[in-house]
């Protein structure tokens, strides 16, 4: 009876194990035979990179996860194959899939070792995990992994297997593919690849870490002399040669891997002329098109981007951005941004007396000071110190002063930034983000930097008036001592940063010299609302963005340089319209358009035109503001910084203005020609902090817009306002007139005249609006502390008699 029932019970269990085993391995079959990661292997292609492409049709970056080059088997060098075969499979030829000598002789091995040293998978299996590498590691896999191993075996020949490998295999670093990983490692095409480069990329596929030479390199030199071993063992070189293969290559080698970033990958090994844009560019596609098609889809991005302009903007702010560093942090360092002391008790004087506001004037302290400099010369030394001093807690703290230390030095570079707009077509030209685009360091200042504009916000404020007709071009402002007051019931006294007085003043002299408290009497005259209208449909920026009190008028207000291009390059534009963008349109692999933001602002352009809203300003506003402009650029404070040959070097002709800030924080060049309109902005991340007593545009930023434009056209011919000797046709609002030269007062018959536009009277309610006229002057310029416009541009600007001809 006993023996009846242990039978039947052996019976039943040897069947359900049958059965189970059975269902499972017809799982497993089942998985295989659908075929899913053959058909997965058999239709695999390379992810194609997105190209970009500038207006010329030049390639400039490329946008991928990992970038690939499918392989043929005859592409590979045979010495690469021996290299690769010698340290994962010798027997590959040879074997059905699974070589079962090679896993009894790894097990003994092991065993004797008492540890795993060796493995005992083929370069099939290699394939099969490869493959199935998104699934979980379970009992199964390892079924399927060896089930789809034989498959792989009966469905290709071993040199289609290769050639499957070569192209699937990770080598470290983002690569993916032989191809990929020959391009990281010795920048080279995987056909040009030496003996001593395949040794050394054969050992990586086990440990792509442990022997990276980048991240590893004495263990990838003890690696790659163990793999030239068993090549010479396998027949495939020379036994005799294999130190001198070794010692020749390493003497090439070492001093480039010692050199490279552990981190360099194929993202840092990619084409990219302008990361700034390209990242700018990028996000756009993201959100328009989706990252699959993006990274995956092979698109050809064609841009507004000019390349060649691109890099000149970039290498003209770098060295600007260098010279300014060492202005700032050199010699003269413990003085770089800070207040004169010796104005502490003319500032207490005069507030004793008025409530006047002591501008907020940031320098670095001793303690600063004391901090920079031990982190520059003394943190190097400490941590070294630390590796023989067994102390967890001094360590530590050398660990935190350096953590703490990264964000106060961070800041105490100067940082700038440049954006080119076609004021015509909307393109951005050139995009400047920073000093340069790193991990650390890729905030777009172009973009997304607010600071305080300056003096570069004033013809905003004087177009502002023109348009109110509360000014013309000629129109005499007093520049005298101002104080008035605030919203907030506080004393506001500007001063110019001359520190004296100039008497009557024609308007258009004053944004020359860049007074400052004629400019907050034009915005008395013309009222806080009217400005902040006008610059906030310039500049598309939301109205709640601009302050309210009389400082709006000395550019208090943030904007971004992006949007202090976009209110000039309107202002260029005759008052139209700009629409800026980066991306002209996208192509997809097959030539299809899927994305068209060229023909959206065309058709946009085309409907306000239509429908009469593309006149932003009226173009008479326009027209006049711009003039001013000229005559800045061509007779005022920039002059000299835009076409002395030590500085500039520009020679064209152009419009623009420069801007300083309070305690001279950030510097402005805002300018156009008759192409493209261009910012440039200098400051520090950290906007309290101070460029330097004394440090103004004209002497940083205006120098750097000259460089730029005489290189965008190569020193010459520049474009001309005047195509052909004919200047723009004056549009029909605009009146033509003459103050006097000395103070913008009604011309007397002792002085001499300077022009006058502004706006005809227009009656709206019953109410006639016109430019008020002043006294007639009596000629007595001494009376006006004021200078014809001659001895202005010889005695101030010391602009040559040749010069002002």
């Amino acid at each position: 009876m006993n023996k009846e029932k242990t039978l039947r019970i052996t019976i039943t269990t040897f069947f359900s194990i049958a059965l189970l085993g059975g269902l499972f391995f017809g799982y497993i079959l089942s998985e295989v035979n659908k075929g899913k990661e053959l058909q997965k292997l058999a239709s695999y292609q390379p992810t194609t990179p997105t190209k970009l492409y500038d207006t010329n049709g030049v390639l400039f970056a490329e946008l991928y996860r990992h970038k690939q080059e499918l392989l043929k088997y005859s592409d590979i060098p045979p010495h690469v194959i021996h290299a690769f075969l010698s340290v994962e499979d010798d027997n590959f030829f040879n074997h059905f899939g699974i070589d079962f000598l090679a896993i009894v002789r790894a097990a003994i091995k092991n065993v004797f070792a008492g540890r795993i040293v060796q493995g005992g998978s083929t370069l099939t299996q290699q394939l099969a995990k490869t493959i199935l590498q998104q699934r979980k590691k379970t009992f199964g896999r390892k079924f399927l992994e060896a089930l789809l191993t034989l498959q792989i075996e009966q469905e290709y020949t071993k040199e289609e297997i290769l050639e499957i490998y070569f192209n699937l295999i990770y080598l470290g670093h983002g690569t993916t593919g032989l191809s990929s990983a020959a391009n990281v490692y010795f920048q080279k095409d995987v056909r040009d690849l030496s003996i001593a480069e395949a040794a050394l990329l054969a050992r990586l596929p086990k440990a792509p870490v442990t022997y990276s030479p980048f991240k590893n390199p004495k263990e990838a030199k003890q690696a790659h002399m163990v793999v030239l071993g068993l090549m010479a063992k396998n027949g495939f070189i020379p036994k005799d040669q294999v130190k001198k293969i070794h010692d020749d290559f390493w003497d090439r080698y070492w001093p480039v891997v010692i050199t490279q970033s552990p981190s360099r990958s194929t993202w840092g090994a990619k084409l990219n002329r302008a990361p700034y844009f390209t990242e700018w560019v990028r996000q756009i596609l993201e959100k328009e098109l989706g990252e699959e098609a993006l990274y995956t889809g092979g698109l050809r991005v064609y841009t507004t981007l000019d390349v060649r302009k691109q890099e000149i903007a970039e290498e003209e702010l770098r060295k600007g951005l260098i010279e300014q560093d060492k202005s700032a942090f050199g010699a003269n360092f413990r003085y770089a941004g800070r207040a004169d002391r010796g104005l502490v008790s003319l500032y207490n004087l005069f507030g004793s007396i008025f409530p006047v506001g002591v501008p907020y004037v940031t320098s670095l302290d001793d303690r600063q000071v004391f901090r920079l400099h031990l982190e520059k010369e003394m943190a190097p030394a400490l941590e070294l110190l630390t590796d023989f001093i067994p102390s967890e807690n001094e360590s530590a703290a050398v660990k935190e002063f350096q953590r703490s230390s990264l964000v106060f030095s961070s800041n105490l570079h100067v940082e700038g930034a440049i954006i080119t707009i076609d004021h015509q077509t909307g393109y951005i030209q050139t995009m400047v983000g920073g000093s340069r685009f790193s991990p650390k360091n890729q905030f777009n200042r172009a973009m997304q930097a607010r600071r305080q504009t300056g003096s570069a916000f004033k013809p905003f404020v004087y177009a502002a008036a023109i348009q109110n007709r509360a000014v013309g071009s000629g129109t005499g402002i007093m520049d005298a001592p101002l104080t008035t007051i605030t919203e907030e019931g506080e004393g506001y006294s500007p001063q110019d940063i001359s520190g004296d007085f100039r008497g009557m003043v024609p308007l258009s002299r004053a944004l020359s010299l860049s007074l400052n408290i004629v400019s907050v009497q034009v915005l008395m005259r013309t009222g806080t609302d009217s400005v902040i209208d006008f610059a906030s449909k310039v500049t598309k920026t939301n109205k709640a963005r601009f302050p309210t009190g009389p400082a709006l008028a000395l550019g208090v207000a943030e904007l971004t340089p992006y949007e202090m291009a976009l209110g000039y390059s309107i202002l260029a534009n005759k008052g139209k319209d700009v629409i800026p963008f980066s991306v002209r349109y996208v192509l997809n692999q097959s030539g299809t358009v899927v994305y068209n933001k060229e023909k959206e602002v065309q058709e946009t352009l085309a409907e306000e035109a239509k429908n009469g809203t593309i006149q932003i300003i009226p173009e008479a506003t326009a027209y006049i503001i711009k003039q001013m402009l000229i005559g800045v650029a061509m007779g005022g404070t920039p002059t000299q910084a835009l076409r002395a040959a030590d500085k500039g070097n520009y020679k064209g002709e152009s419009g623009g203005k420069t801007g300083s800030t309070s305690s001279y924080t950030n510097v402005w060049y805002a300018g156009f020609d008759p192409k493209y309109t261009s910012i440039v902005w200098m400051g520090f991340d950290k906007s309290s902090l101070s460029l330097g007593k004394g440090v103004t545009a004209a002497g940083v930023a205006a120098p750097i817009w000259g460089k730029m434009y005489s290189r965008f056209y190569n020193e010459g011919p520049y474009p001309s306002f005047y195509p052909n000797g004919k200047a723009d046709e004056i549009p029909a609002d605009v009146v033509k007139g003459a103050t006097c030269a000395f103070n913008g007062l009604s011309p007397g018959p002792n002085c001499p005249l300077t022009g006058n536009l502004f706006l005809k009277p227009i009656t709206i309610a019953g109410r006639t609006l016109s430019v008020p006229g002043g006294r007639q002057c009596d000629g007595d310029r001494d009376h006006y502390r004021s200078m014809d416009l001659n001895d202005f541009l010889q005695r101030e600007l010391e602009i040559s008699d040749d010069e002002l001809k």
